[in-house]
C-alpha cells in the first residue's frame, strides 16, 4: 500500500484551541499553533511524517485516504499527490480554523466544529474555542481554505486576508453552511484574489436541510446562493450522506443541476449510528443510488455493501 502524501511537504491544517493537524482528516494533533506560519513545517513532528510517507509506511491518522482508495474513490491523499510535490519545503495550502463559532446543530457535527453543539453538550462549560491570531501570511502561500465553525460568523478571515501581500496569487475558499450573506466590503476584498470559491453544506432540500441541519434557514441559504452565482465566485454544494437524509438525494441532485453548481459528497461515519452503512435494506438503498445522478456513486455503493456482504 502506498503512504507517500505531499501535504507534509506543502500544508497544514489549524483548528481552533491552537492546534496543528497534518490535514482536516487526521483525529489527533501533532503540535500547537503559537501563530508563527513560517516554521510550521519544520518541526520534529512534520519531519517524521515525511520520513514515514518517503518510506511508505502506512501512518496512522491516514486511515480515511487509504479506506477511501480501497473502495474506488480518489483520496485526499492522491489529490494532494497531484497537486504537489516532495522536492522542496514550503506551506503553499493553508486550512484553518480560527475558532468552533457556529449557528447551527448539524448531525453528525459536535462541539469541536460547532459552538452551538459545546452548549448544547454542556451548557455550564465554555463553548467557545479559538486560536491565537496571526500576525504575518508567508509569500509562500497560495491557497487558503477556511472552516469553522461557521467562518462567516466573525470578522477574522478578513482580517487574514487583509495580512496578504501578494492576493493575486492567492486562492480563497470558504466552509459555509450558506446562512450569512457577504458584505459589500468583503465582497470588494474578496475580489483582489486569484480565485474564490464558496463549498456550501446542504444535506437535504428545504425542510429536510433545515432538520438535519438544526438552525438553518432554508430561504437564506438560497439567498446565499444566488449571491454567489451572481458574483464571479465559485459555488460548491457539499453534501454528507447519512442515514437521516439518504432519501432526500434524489431531489438534492435535482437542485444542484437547477443551480448549476459543482457537486461533491461524502459519507458520514461518525457518529457511527448514522452511517449509512447501518441501513436494514441495502439492496433497495443501491437501487436508488443507481437511479440518480450523484458524485462518487462507486464509492457510496461499496461503502455500504462493506466488505463482508453478500448484496
Amino acid at each position: 500500500m502506498e503512504s507517500k502524501c505531499s501535504a507534509f511537504w506543502h500544508h497544514t491544517n489549524v483548528r481552533s484551541d491552537n492546534r496543528v493537524f497534518p490535514c482536516c482528516r487526521f483525529k489527533t494533533p501533532i503540535n500547537i499553533f503559537h501563530g508563527n506560519l513560517e516554521n510550521i513545517l519544520q518541526t520534529d513532528e512534520y519531519i517524521k511524517l515525511r520520513e514515514q510517507s518517503l518510506a511508505n509506511i502506512p501512518i496512522k491518522g491516514c486511515e480515511k485516504c487509504y479506506y477511501e482508495e480501497a473502495l474506488g474513490k480518489e483520496s485526499l491523499r492522491e489529490q494532494f499527490n497531484r497537486d504537489y510535490d516532495t522536492k522542496s519545503i514550503s506551506l503553499e495550502f493553508l486550512e484553518i480554523g480560527f475558532d468552533n463559532i457556529c449557528n447551527l446543530t448539524c448531525d453528525g457535527c459536535w462541539g469541536e466544529f460547532s459552538s452551538a453543539w459545546a452548549k448544547k453538550e454542556n451548557p455550564n462549560v465554555v463553548h467557545v474555542r479559538s486560536t491565537v491570531d496571526i500576525p504575518k501570511v508567508p509569500n509562500s502561500v497560495k491557497k487558503v481554505l477556511f472552516l469553522g465553525g461557521e467562518p462567516l460568523m466573525t470578522t477574522r478571515h478578513k482580517k487574514f486576508l487583509e495580512l496578504i501581500d501578494h492576493k493575486h496569487l492567492v486562492d480563497v475558499i470558504y466552509n459555509t453552511n450558506g446562512t450569512f450573506l457577504l458584505d459589500h466590503n468583503l465582497h470588494n476584498l474578496l475580489n483582489q484574489f486569484k480565485s474564490v470559491k464558496f463549498i456550501v453544506s446542504i444535506d437535504g432540500v428545504g425542510d429536510l436541510n433545515s432538520r438535519v441541519r438544526s438552525g438553518s434557514d432554508w430561504n437564506t441559504v438560497l439567498n446565499f446562493i444566488e449571491q454567489i452565482k451572481k458574483s464571479s465566485f465559485k459555488l460548491v454544494i457539499h453534501s454528507v450522506l447519512h442515514l437521516n437524509n439518504w432519501h432526500g438525494f434524489s431531489g438534492l441532485a435535482d437542485f444542484v443541476e437547477k443551480n448549476g453548481a459543482e457537486w461533491t459528497t461524502n459519507i458520514l461515519t461518525y457518529p457511527k449510528y448514522l452511517d449509512i452503512a447501518n441501513i436494514s435494506n441495502k439492496k433497495k438503498l443501491i437501487e436508488f443510488f443507481n437511479s440518480i445522478n450523484i458524485p462518487n456513486k462507486e464509492y457510496l455503493i461499496n461503502h455500504i455493501v462493506g466488505e463482508n456482504s453478500n448484496v
